[in-house]
C-alpha cells in the first residue's frame, strides 16, 4: 500500500495542513503525494470522504493488469 499524508491519522486540515507527529505545517502539494514517513497511521474510517482534504471517496487500491500475451511472426519480404 502506498502512504499520502492525506490519509494519515496525523494530519489536520484547517486553514493549512499541520501534522501532529512532526509538529509543522505542510504544503498541500506534498500531502496529496507518495512518501515514507515512519509516523504514517492509516485512517480506515467508514466515512462517505476519507482523506483529509474531502476530495475522494477514500483510498482504493490500484488493480494490477493482466498482460497479454502476443504470437509475433516473423514477416519476409520477397524483393525482386
Amino acid at each position: 500500500m502506498k502512504q499520502y499524508c492525506r490519509y494519515c491519522v496525523n494530519l489536520c486540515v484547517n486553514n493549512f495542513p499541520y501534522c501532529s507527529a512532526k509538529g509543522k505545517a505542510l504544503s498541500e502539494s506534498y500531502c496529496k503525494h507518495t512518501n515514507t514517513c515512519k509516523e504514517f497511521i492509516f485512517a480506515d474510517v467508514e466515512a462517505e470522504y476519507q482523506d483529509a482534504f474531502g476530495e475522494t471517496g477514500g483510498y482504493h487500491e490500484r488493480q494490477r493488469k493482466e498482460r497479454i500475451k502476443q504470437d509475433w511472426e516473423q514477416i519476409t519480404l520477397n524483393l525482386k
